[in-house]
């Protein structure tokens, strides 16, 4: 759902998805009737199955990870070797560059 600083929104969701329900309106008819798209009332029905008759609340916009960090499997391979090694940042990172393991040395100093 994209941000949205209206306070009346969570109530304007579950009045739209309650028309769905208890007026059996087709997901078209609720999306001119609101003026939202009816992929939007599809998702604000889908999200009423578990708030229940209660609004369904405004979720944050926010990122939940930075598109191009480090997958887990990196970061443990990375771990390793500087446990193993015990050594400096550039030490570590020309092991994993000799293993194979491309991966560049900010990575390996965080």
């Amino acid at each position: 759902m994209p941000y949205t600083t209206n306070p009346n929104m969570p109530q304007i969701r579950k009045e739209a998805a309650q028309l769905l329900v208890r007026k059996k309106w087709s997901t078209r008819k609720v999306a001119r009737h609101f003026g939202f798209n009816q992929s939007t009332i599809v998702r604000w029905f889908k999200k009423s199955k578990t708030y229940g008759y209660h609004p369904i609340p405004t979720m944050s916009s926010r990122p939940r990870h930075h598109p191009r960090e480090l997958g887990d499997k990196m970061v443990w391979k990375i771990f390793q070797q500087r446990i193993k090694t015990k050594r400096c940042a550039e030490v570590v990172h020309q092991e994993l560059l000799n293993q194979g393991v491309k991966v560049s040395l900010s990575s390996v100093k965080w």
